[in-house]
């Protein structure tokens, strides 16, 4: 068992927390968050035994094993990097940085100092995820030709709150857009039987909101002139989760991609659908939240000595460019707005 420091007091710190008390792989030892009485109350709440608002002392920390980052976007590769130097192993939400100088940053000091990082996709743990690929790679349906998929929630607009905050990375993109992204990349290499696939070919714009910041983005990412993607995200709209993948030999759509359940095992649903009108569905069960599973196989991996993922929850190179496409994603949408920038 290892053990944990909680970096950040937010709801997702909060849904991780309980996934490692859930399971039996790690326990949550000290949580660091910036306002003392505040983390005070989370520490209590979330059955974490120690809180500090100094990030450094958890670091610091000789029995700590691996440090959660679950902070606004914008300080994710400070802490990754300084996690990192203090001989840390480091599971950082996405995105794992916010600049290209950053994402390079942070990849650089994990390769320097030998320590396991990772980047936090929890969809990519849960056992729908991996059964998804499997068809894939199986050609259930066919020769793969288009992939739709979208997130999207709409979200009261308060220019204090992190997701319309730019100083802290805020924006539909940074929050969400990597999950539509990575998804249509995880189905694109599955199906050219690669480990993982950049877009050869990436459009991409949006919608800006007030404070130059994005609201909606879409985009089209093309592979080997044979896969499309059509992506979507928003944060001032709610859009249809459904993910649909069309083949020449039928489709498959997943309901619930992201199996983001925050309070207990969700059930996965995959459904082939097939030009006859015949449907089959696949319902893949689950034990434990896609939390659960990420801080279980990070364990794993922890105690194997391993240094990156190996199956696509995320190797370093695919990390790696998902968020230099999110930053260039990002950077159109914003220019909408900005048009001389």
């Amino acid at each position: 068992m290892i053990n944990w420091g909680i970096i950040g007091t937010g709801r997702i710190a909060a849904v991780f927390t309980a996934a490692l008390c859930a399971g039996n792989s790690g326990r949550p030892l000290i949580v660091a968050g910036r306002d003392p009485e505040r983390t005070r109350e989370f520490a209590a709440a979330n059955r974490i035994p120690e809180s500090l608002v100094n990030p450094g002392a958890l670091f610091a920390d000789p029995r700590i094993d691996a440090v959660y980052i679950a902070t606004p976007h914008a300080s994710h590769a400070e802490l990754s990097i300084a996690a990192l130097e203090a001989g840390k192993a480091v599971l950082c939400e996405k995105p794992m940085a916010i600049s290209e100088e950053d994402i390079d940053a942070v990849l650089a000091t994990a390769k320097r100092t030998g320590k396991l990082f990772l980047e936090a996709f929890m969809y990519r743990w849960h056992p729908q995820t991996r059964k998804l690929v499997e068809l894939l790679r199986k050609n259930t349906v066919g020769e793969i030709n288009l992939i739709e998929s979208s997130f999207g929630f709409a979200a009261k607009y308060d220019p204090k709150d992190r997701l319309f905050n730019p100083a802290l990375g805020g924006g539909a993109i940074w929050d969400i857009g990597g999950y539509p992204l990575s998804m249509a990349m995880l189905i694109a290499a599955a199906a050219l039987g690669e480990e993982s696939a950049v877009p050869d070919r990436f459009v991409c714009g949006g919608v800006p909101a007030p404070g130059n910041v994005d609201l909606t983005g879409c985009a089209v990412a093309v592979w080997r002139e044979r896969i499309v993607a059509q992506l979507a995200c928003s944060t001032g709209a709610t859009l249809d989760p459904t993910l649909r993948i069309h083949g020449s030999a039928g489709r498959i759509t997943v309901p619930n991609p992201w199996v983001c359940s925050r309070t207990g095992p969700e059930e996965g649903l995959i459904r082939i659908e097939r030009p006859d009108k015949a449907v089959e569905e696949l319902r893949i069960p689950a034990n434990q939240t896609s939390y659960g599973y990420e801080a279980d196989d990070f364990a794993r991996m922890l105690a194997s000595g391993a240094r990156e993922a190996v199956f696509s929850p995320f190797a370093t190179s695919e990390s790696r460019e998902l968020n230099r496409l999110l930053c260039r994603w990002r950077a159109t949408a914003v220019a909408a707005e900005n048009p001389d920038k």
